[in-house]
């Protein structure tokens, strides 16, 4: 068919076409070619996910009319009520998780830090939820490797390609995805895993950060707590806001996640201002080799775009799990053959928390 096409197209060409307007007339499909081969590349390239994209059950339209549905109610209300339109071209709303991780490379490493974002195009607002990584859960999908549970940073670190525990897509990422999924119903559409390389990079590109830190913090050293940051306002670069994301000194894990959601604020209030989000774009590609992703470029121009009409103070919000809802104690990790610290919940309360969250329904 195509072989008869082109025959055709030839003794068009040749019988109505003089020579210089045939070598034109090549020249110009030539041209269009290269141009349609050239926009096609470009579209599966602006579409495509920059590392393995999560094999997990995400957001339908089913699923998103069900999560609008159960956040009315829990808001109070008997009936869904009409919403806007979502802005950027984005869905209704998108979730993302977010690993800290403590590693200079991406083959093994513990998750330091998770944060599930939750962007909402429709209310234009994001919030950002904290989980302890000391939360013990089950782990799904690696038995045959004797590893049943552990803590909730454990999971990523099971997931690594240095472990070969996991076969499935995201990595450390996705087997987390996977956990918070079968212990609490969360589902994320993307995963982000940022290793301390790519934190210190990141920090240094948006020339520091500024930080107001309400108590001292301390370091470890030899054995003894030392003092690190005075409590006060401090400009801090790449290295001082990795140190202070991983010190838990004398603060503890929930210290911890303060430290951090002040740095994560910190960040927010740089890249929302107007020279922050011009850089944005340059950012992600400056680093789209130092980070584990399976944001494509089309998704994070929209949510790029979201963060352009979002003020800090008003649409941004960091949350954590309610520090009743948690007990501290020693746990018998069997992998590891010892008892280990660990932060236990109901695995129901927390998860009806957790698909409250999803819903946009974070009780008051």
């Amino acid at each position: 068919m195509i072989k008869k096409l082109l025959i055709r197209w030839h003794n068009f060409l040749t019988k109505y076409l003089t020579e210089g307007q045939l070598k034109l007339a090549v020249i110009g499909l030539l041209v269009l070619t290269a141009a349609a081969a050239g926009a096609y590349w470009g579209l599966t390239t602006w579409y495509q996910p920059l590392d393995s994209a999560l094999e997990l059950p995400t957001s339908t339209p089913d699923l998103v009319q069900e999560t609008s549905q159960e956040a009315t109610v829990a808001a109070g209300g008997d009936t869904p009520v009409p919403t806007e339109e979502p802005v950027c071209g984005g869905p209704p709303s998108m979730t993302v998780l977010v690993s800290g991780v403590a590693s200079e490379r991406y083959t093994y490493g513990l998750a330091d830090a998770v944060r599930v974002v939750r962007a909402d195009f429709v209310e234009q607002e994001v919030t950002v939820l904290a989980l302890p990584r000391d939360l013990w859960v089950q782990i799904p999908g690696i038995a045959d490797h004797g590893i049943s549970e552990g803590k909730l940073n454990q999971a990523y670190f099971y997931g690594t390609q240095g472990m070969g525990f996991y076969d499935g897509s995201g990595q450390g990422s996705g087997l987390l995805a996977q956990t918070l999924q079968s212990n609490y119903g969360l589902r994320v559409d993307h995963y982000l895993a940022v290793n301390l390389n790519s934190f210190e990079q990141f920090i240094n590109a948006l020339g520091g950060i500024d930080v107001y830190l309400p108590q001292d913090v301390y370091r470890k050293q030899f054995g003894e707590p030392k003092l690190f940051l005075k409590a006060g306002s401090h400009h801090l670069n790449g290295k001082e806001a990795e140190l202070l994301a991983r010190s838990r000194i004398e603060i503890g894990d929930f210290g911890r996640i303060n430290n951090q959601t002040i740095i994560l604020k910190a960040v927010a209030a740089k890249l929302l201002s107007a020279q922050g989000v011009q850089s944005i774009p340059q950012l992600v590609e400056q680093w789209r080799d130092n980070v584990l992703t399976d944001l494509s470029p089309s998704v994070g121009q929209k949510l790029a775009c979201l963060a352009g009409k979002m003020d800090l103070n008003q649409d941004v919000s960091f949350i954590s799990l309610p520090q009743d809802l948690l007990e501290e104690g020693l746990v018998y990790d069997k992998a590891r053959g010892q008892n280990t610290y660990a932060l236990q919940g109901d695995p129901a309360e927390l998860g009806q928390l957790l698909r409250d969250f999803q819903a946009g329904a974070w009780p008051e």
